[in-house]
């Protein structure tokens, strides 16, 4: 599905909504019948350039050398990442203990260090804008995630997710990070598939961005290796199965970027909200006068 402008966008997310919205009715002989509706809940993820990016965190990206061969971006081990980024930035974070390695994990991902989280939002238009305010000359997209459903088909019912998620991130944070120990293929179901949780917002922008992470375990492949084609939310059809839709692209042509920004702008998203501070306001000072205004006669 293309879009070209912000209307178009929500549109879409709605129409989207309502087709993976759905009803069931539950209850006993002896008692009226019930019915229970379910409605997706989503997580959105946006990117520059749609037909070169992957969903995949960046300690587990690959890197072209030449034609048919391949090596991993960052040669290091992820243990030996994360521990130089703790002791460069210690000194700076005065609040997170050294042996809290989720906080420092999160934050390592907030300030660019490769780590095997994948940054997604809450909102929307967040997820636009990182789309369209990159590669500009380059088709970008929008990937939403069904979050409710995606943890339904991986880890059963959710509230067996909920009371378990903590203790499925701490283990794989100390099984493959600190431990360097990839679980077995046949090992328990929780152990394969990525973990979607909220981080505790210890910087300004993670709130503001209404950010959510992606935590990897232990298949190290993109999402979209990992998700089925069945299994992919369609656009055009009310779905027999609304519950197997999971994921999905929202394509922003190129050309369409600009015109998108400013809208974006117009509801206030812009540097100034994305970037809370200086750094945000530089930013937006810089955009907003790099291209040439259009004086209409």
């Amino acid at each position: 599905m293309k879009i070209q402008t912000v209307t178009e966008y929500i549109t879409v997310i709605e129409k989207l909504k309502n087709a993976y919205t759905y009803e069931v009715s539950a209850g006993v002989p002896t008692l009226p019948e019930h019915k229970y509706v379910y409605s997706p809940k989503f997580i959105y993820r946006g990117h520059g350039n749609h037909e070169k990016y992957q969903l995949i965190p960046g300690a587990f990206r690959w890197k072209k050398l030449s034609d048919g061969h391949e090596v991993g971006e960052y040669s290091q081990l992820e243990y030996n990442i994360l521990s130089d980024f703790i002791s460069e930035s210690c000194r700076y974070i005065k609040d997170i203990p050294i042996n809290d390695i989720a906080a420092w994990l999160e934050i390592a991902q907030h300030f660019g260090a490769p780590t095997r989280l994948l940054d997604f939002t809450e909102n929307p238009l967040v997820a636009l804008y990182f789309a369209c305010n990159s590669s500009v000359d380059k088709d970008a997209s929008v990937w939403i995630i069904n979050e409710a459903y995606y943890n339904q088909l991986y880890f059963g019912t959710p509230l067996l997710f909920a009371l378990h998620a903590k203790q499925l991130i701490g283990d794989i944070i100390g099984c493959e990070i600190m431990y360097q120990q990839r679980p077995p293929a046949d090992h328990i179901q929780y152990s394969q598939y990525p973990i979607i949780y909220r981080p505790a917002y210890r910087e300004e922008r993670m709130s503001t961005q209404s950010s959510v992470f992606m935590l990897w375990a232990a298949l190290r492949m993109p999402l979209t290796n990992i998700i089925p084609q069945e299994n992919y939310m369609k656009f055009d059809e009310k779905p027999e199965k609304p519950q197997n839709g999971v994921i999905a692209p929202i394509i922003i042509p190129s050309d369409a970027k600009r015109q998108i920004l400013s809208q974006l702008d117009k509801l206030g998203i812009n540097e100034k909200f994305i970037y809370p501070g200086l750094d945000g306001v530089g930013k937006y000072i810089k955009s907003r006068y790099s291209y040439k205004q259009e004086t209409k006669l």
